[in-house]
């Protein structure tokens, strides 16, 4: 009986959260992951197969929402530059689960330069665009001539 309970309350829970917006869930699941898990919160390397055990632990969620969310994750500055300095991986309760390989190591590295080139050429073009309006402000400034 027990179970027939949690089942009901656990398909209820999923029919809810599904009809809130995929944005919206995504929202949630990324919250849900860094106030949980620490390792997340500490951006450590991720334990390989990571997204079996965070559909596991969120049912309720699409797996395509929890990959989007570990995508996302895993692309930012901060969590590649933890797998680029190597070491241990780690699983969601935080004990270590695997090493990060010296691929993983190079291919993380690499993906650093290119976001931090990226981020180079952005702000070099941002700052021609932010001073071409000024410079179009003071030759429209001048008002006609009046007769």
């Amino acid at each position: 009986m027990a179970q027939t309970k949690e089942t009901a309350l656990g398909e209820a829970l999923k029919a809810a959260v599904q009809s809130i917006s995929k944005k919206k869930q995504t929202e949630m699941i990324a919250g849900h992951l860094y106030t949980s898990y620490p390792v997340f919160k500490q951006f450590k390397p991720l334990a390989i197969g990571i997204h079996e055990a965070l559909g596991a632990a969120l049912p309720q969620y699409e797996a395509q929402l929890i990959g989007r969310v570990l995508s996302n994750h895993c692309r930012k500055p901060r969590y590649l530059k933890s797998v680029a300095r190597g070491g241990k991986r780690f699983a969601l309760d935080g004990k270590p689960a695997g090493v990060v390989s010296d691929e993983e190591k190079a291919a993380a590295h690499k993906q650093c330069e290119d976001l931090e080139a990226r981020a180079q050429l952005a702000a070099q073009t941002a700052k021609p665009l932010a001073s071409k309006p000024a410079e179009e402000s003071t030759t429209e400034a001048a008002p006609p001539a009046a007769e």
